[in-house]
């Protein structure tokens, strides 16, 4: 471990050293809480057990003060609620100052002067009480049943370990509830969960998808450091399964604590690790640089059961996704490689994706060689791409550097089985390199095919977490993705503690992983084999809800040149924890307005400076105050 880069503060109030450092021991907690007058003083000797070890975070999972009551009855939750300040903040307070460390903890919140009962989370430190959460995202006929929606978005607090963001469980579901953080600047998610599932099989996997399970692909999506703690427990057939675990903002699981099962039910523990606050984080960077913002404006809009936008119709797909080894620049060749995958596995496909650029290869395209590479609509490569979708009979996607009236554009043409192109799409959010001879396309279409509704995202824009929610919004129902993918400059492997999800379930690319979770539509990827870039393959299909291990990641090898053929059908009438209709009903559009606007408007920079508001930032002696 590398020396702590640290400066040591004094509090003006206590006259404790605070520590400011890159590096920051954290502890999750995995305990089953049972009522308040047990779990205070439980969580007490977990506590000033984890600062004595060195923690300067530690995290309790949702509820841990109070105990998970809501389901039993509201005057049970009642009984052991809490407020703000109250007994939590004042027990777990004395042990922040003593020890100088940060806690975050999850608890039934009452309002003293509405009486309304809250799913909350608060942090605690030297100082005493720092701020709350109330949890956003309620899950439906558990928190729904007594609990009301949060009302103080998403604070980040300020600390001299970091900015803290609190989140709780469902909130997991909506990819907008770790964004909206992140581009607060939050350094740390202290993620506080008590998520049952039931076991299936010998493995199991998630009946409620909120388990470690879920955020487990998520870290490095965003760009952040998260710190999740789960209860741990068996009640019944129900497994609160623990596996407790922390993350780095390159999605590097750093620990993570035992998986409880019926047959083996583990017991309470403390997992540590040590994030580094001042890690390169070249995700976060690459996406808050190359977001649009003015593209989104979808967020801001509510979607109701009945929007016509959906189609809900069943529909079959069979679908190649070919992956080769080009020549660069090399048309001729490259197509005549295409036309013998796609002829070696035709069998019944009525979609074909090609890879990013299909034709000219994984060259990297520049200012200097794009004149050479790009084509007019209706040229070389257009008709080529034309003629085999006639050919095999099949909706075709194809890509290419176009030339248009004097502009270049990195473009996406859907071809339908007569050949007949039935959309274009132009890259939206270009990299660096393709800004310095490309023109930015400014709309974000969604096809209508017998399929269903058809979005493409090209290459790298995946990285931009944004688009995956925008079409999903849009009632996408397939997501596709000419790749050309090295697995050098983003994304890695899903990586999720053993025994959460069943083992076919665990793998692939947690990117594209994520896109097909929180678009809930089909994902399909192509890739290439080799080339100037090396690229990896793994070409593949990602389906909806992998962590209950349904439809498990279909993926190509690495090493060979294939038509891969995947075979599916579009919305089947299976009871999952999920679908997109009700993604979108669930997700809180009224929170969304800062994803939509400029990072240099005042709004957007007031909404970013005010992490905390006076409902949420409270001094010792409980009066409101301004941060």
């Amino acid at each position: 471990m590398k020396k702590l880069a640290s400066v040591f503060l004094f509090s003006l109030v206590t006259g404790v050293p605070v520590v400011d450092a890159a590096e920051v021991k954290v502890a999750a907690v995995q305990y089953r809480a049972k009522f308040m007058d047990y779990n205070i003083p439980k969580m007490s000797e977990y506590a000033i057990e984890a600062a004595k070890n060195g923690a300067q975070l530690i995290v309790f999972p949702e509820y841990s003060a109070s105990g998970y009551l809501p389901m039993v009855s509201l005057e049970s939750a009642e009984e052991n609620s809490d407020t703000v300040p109250g007994k939590a903040t004042e027990a777990f307070g004395k042990i922040a100052q003593q020890h100088n460390t940060y806690i975050a903890y999850g608890f039934i919140e009452r309002d003293p002067e509405t009486g309304a009962l809250y799913n909350a989370a608060s942090l605690v430190g030297p100082d005493g009480f720092i701020g709350r959460y109330r949890k956003n995202q309620l899950s439906i006929d558990l928190d729904t049943s007594i609990m009301r929606p949060g009302d103080l978005g998403f604070p980040v607090f300020d600390t001299p370990i970091g900015k803290i963001a609190l989140l709780i469980c469902y909130d997991d579901s909506q990819l907008q509830s770790l964004l909206l953080p992140a581009l607060r600047g939050a350094d740390i998610v202290a993620f506080s969960f008590n998520a049952a599932y039931i076991l299936k099989a010998d493995l199991g996997s998630a009946a409620d998808q909120t388990t470690i399970g879920s955020v487990a692909t998520l870290p490095g999506w965003i760009g952040i450091n998260i710190v999740a703690a789960d209860s741990t427990d068996v009640v019944s057939i129900d497994v609160i399964p623990g596996g407790s675990a922390v993350w780095d903002v390159t999605g590097k699981r750093l620990a993570a604590g035992a998986v409880t099962t019926v047959f083996d039910r583990q017991p309470p523990q403390i997992v540590y690790a040590t994030i580094d606050t001042a890690k390169p984080n070249p995700q976060r960077e690459f996406w808050l640089k190359h977001r649009r913002p003015e593209l989104y404006r979808d967020f801001n809009m509510f979607r109701p059961t009945h929007d016509k936008n959906a189609n809900l119709k069943p529909a079959q797909v069979s679908a190649m996704l070919v992956q080769y080894t080009p020549k660069e620049g090399d048309v001729d060749h490259n197509h005549q490689v295409i036309d013998k995958l796609m002829a070696e596995n035709k069998s019944n496909a009525n979609l074909a994706v090609l890879p990013f650029n299909s034709f000219v290869g994984n060259v990297t395209v520049t200012k200097e060689n794009v004149a050479k590479l790009a084509e007019p609509l209706n040229g070389k490569s257009y008709t080529l791409a034309a003629d085999l979708a006639k050919k095999y009979a099949t909706y075709l996607l194809f890509s290419m550097p176009e030339s248009a009236g004097g502009k270049f554009h990195e473009t996406a043409i859907l071809f339908d089985p007569q050949g007949k192109q039935i959309g274009l799409y132009r890259k939206s959010h270009l990299n660096d390199i393709e800004k310095t001879w490309a023109t930015a396309g400014d709309d974000l279409p969604v096809f209508d095919t017998e399929m269903g509704r058809l979005a493409v995202i090209l290459n790298d824009e995946v990285r931009i977490p944004e688009l995956t929610n925008i079409y999903g919004i849009k009632r996408a129902n397939l997501l596709l993705v000419p790749a050309s993918y090295n697995q050098k400059d983003y994304g890695g492997d899903v990586d999720i503690p053993k025994g959460l999800v069943p083992d076919d379930s665990n793998r692939g690319m947690y990117i594209w992983y994520n896109m097909a979770k929180y678009s809930q539509a089909y994902t399909l990827v192509a890739n290439y084999v080799g080339g100037a870039q090396g690229d990896v393959g793994q070409s593949a299909l990602y389906s909806l809800v992998p962590e209950e291990g349904y439809y498990a990641p279909k993926i190509a090898p690495r090493d060979r040149e294939t038509a891969f053929l995947v075979t599916f059908a579009t919305n089947l009438n299976i009871e999952l924890w999920t679908n997109q209709t009700e993604k979108i009903q669930e997700r809180r559009w009224d929170l969304a307005l800062p994803l939509t606007l400029d990072p240099e408007s005042a709004y957007f920079k007031a909404w970013q400076e005010n992490s905390t508001s006076p409902h949420v930032s409270l001094d010792n002696a409980g009066q409101a105050r301004e941060r």
